[in-house]
């Protein structure tokens, strides 16, 4: 049969799948930063934003389809394909959040992501049902999963290479459109045939169009709703910067460590020349006093910074954090960590093993490795 479709309604479609790409990656912007309770929440609304998102522009393209009979839809296989969308991508995102994030994860998680395109769009397919049977010619099978995998893990990079509204803007117009590409790049090669014996269809209660305006609206409003609950995450962390009143009235805990080991010579130099280090929330950057940081954990080109209440996400490498911190209380205790002496609760042997507790990281042992150990042990005077 041919084939025919309304560009408006084409048009429609790659929007939704923009804006959902958008609303999904920056709910799990920052979820390192959060506690794990409130970081699954976040991850289960970015699901169900993207993968709901990816099925409303399937849903809206396919009413932008225009045949010659009318067809209908099975809701069994309707809701499947809502909730393979949902699920698949929801498993792909929370990837990029567990254990350290790096090439082989991202690949992974975009790779995740692209193949829970391709099933809901194929399972979305499965739902045609009346007088019209489908085929698929192997190409387009294989063209639109290559698409979909490759330019998801592309997204995902964009998305969190550097975390500015600029790259997740990027990583959204591109994850969008490799929605939008998979799906046409599939119905270019999808065949729609009349069936033999022909039973009659009442024509459905809204057109089509005023159907895919409904869906549409609907998921701009469920994007634009999600995009409001995740701001007051962050106007409920206000950004700490060093130069407050209070902490400058407030006697720092390194101060009166410092003074309980007699090491008031090291404070009073390092106070002399205050260190500060950069660290970013959604597009704005802030500074923070050195000596608040308890740890500082490395990630890739970046690193994480931790105060014992908060966790900031560091645009610098740890190479460069240890240059700028040079003559303050820091020591580099493995290639993935830097500890604020003055916050270290204890120093632990197991065998050959050596750690460092600090109550910023009260669940994590700071690992000591055998080239830092001699230097680790002269910055704690054992």
């Amino acid at each position: 049969m041919l084939v025919t479709y309304d560009p408006l309604l084409v048009l429609a479609s790659i929007v939704v799948a923009v804006m959902a790409s958008f609303t999904g990656l920056w709910l799990a912007s920052g979820l390192r930063a959060l506690e794990p309770g409130r970081r699954r929440i976040q991850i289960a609304k970015a699901a169900f934003a993207l993968g709901g998102g990816i099925w409303s522009m399937h849903f809206v393209a396919m009413l932008a389809l225009r045949l010659p009979i009318v067809i209908e839809y099975d809701a069994l296989y309707t809701l499947g394909s809502v909730l393979i969308a949902i699920l698949i991508t929801g498993l792909g995102l929370s990837l990029m959040f567990v254990g350290e994030r790096n090439s082989t994860r991202t690949v992974v998680a975009g790779a995740l992501t692209g193949l829970g395109i391709v099933s809901m769009h194929y399972v979305g397919m499965s739902a045609i049902s009346g007088n019209c049977i489908v085929s698929y010619d192997p190409t387009g099978f294989f063209l639109s999963t290559a698409i979909a995998i490759l330019f998801s893990i592309c997204a995902l990079r964009l998305a969190y290479g550097r975390r500015t509204l600029l790259q997740l803007s990027l990583g959204a117009a591109v994850l969008g459109v490799t929605i939008s590409s998979m799906h046409y790049s599939a119905m270019a090669y999808t065949r729609f045939a009349e069936a033999t014996v022909v039973d009659p269809i009442a024509a459905p209660v809204i057109p089509d169009g005023y159907l895919a305006l409904i869906v549409a609206v609907a998921a701009f409003l469920v994007c634009g709703l999600f995009l409001l609950t995740a701001l007051p995450l962050d106007a409920a962390r206000p950004p700490r910067v060093a130069s407050s009143s209070a902490e400058a009235t407030e006697p720092s805990a390194a101060a009166e460590i410092d003074a309980v080991a007699g090491r008031e010579g090291s404070a009073t130099t390092a106070s002399a020349e205050q260190a500060r280090l950069p660290y970013e929330q959604h597009s704005t950057t802030y500074f923070i006093d050195a000596e608040r940081i308890q740890a500082i954990k490395a990630e890739g080109h970046y690193t994480w910074l931790y105060d014992g209440t908060e966790t900031y996400f560091c645009p610098w490498s740890i190479s460069r954090v240890e240059t700028h911190l040079v003559g303050h209380s820091f020591v580099r205790t493995h290639r993935s960590f830097l500890v604020n002496v003055h916050h270290a609760r204890a120093f632990q042997r197991k065998k050959d093993k050596a750690y460092l507790m600090v109550p910023a990281l009260a669940e994590t042992l700071v690992p000591v490795s055998r080239f830092h150990l001699p230097g680790v042990r002269r910055a704690l005077g054992l």
